[in-house]
């Protein structure tokens, strides 16, 4: 009789720490998405600075703005293969490499050259980057 007892006291507390471990889980949830939130934003400032260092470096070498992202990855136009980006990085936030690209058109309608690119999302960030928002798409 004395070990049936001792199991249902082992089963109710088997089951009381089942119930704190849901408990917790569910606290840190949230918590985790904000960490993570956090450091998707900080590698899209990364990868946002480091497609427009490539594009100054480019435009500072040729006097004008790359036609494609491409263009950074390989520059064969002089005698020493340049390389502005190592890669086309993807958006932290859509997990592609979709970029919206702020490009310049000649007159004739046809673009000239990618001058600024932002991330595709629109959702909104903990952070305000002063004079462009709170918007991912407008970073």
């Amino acid at each position: 009789m004395n070990h049936t007892n001792e199991s249902g006291i082992t089963y109710i507390g088997l089951l009381l720490v089942i119930v704190l471990i849901g408990i917790a889980t569910a606290a840190l949830t949230p918590m985790w998405h904000t960490i993570v939130q956090r450091d998707k934003e900080a590698e899209l400032l990364f990868r946002l600075g480091e497609f427009r260092r490539g594009i100054a470096r480019y435009r500072q070498d040729h006097g004008r703005f790359p036609k494609k992202l491409e263009d950074l990855l390989e520059d064969k136009t002089q005698i020493q293969i340049r390389r502005y980006l190592r890669r086309i990085y993807p958006d932290p936030m859509t997990g592609v490499a979709d970029w919206k690209l702020e490009t310049i058109v000649d007159k004739t309608g046809i673009v000239a050259g990618i001058r600024d690119l932002h991330s595709q999302s629109t959702a909104e960030g903990f952070r305000v980057i002063p004079d462009k928002g709170k918007r991912y798409s407008d970073w």
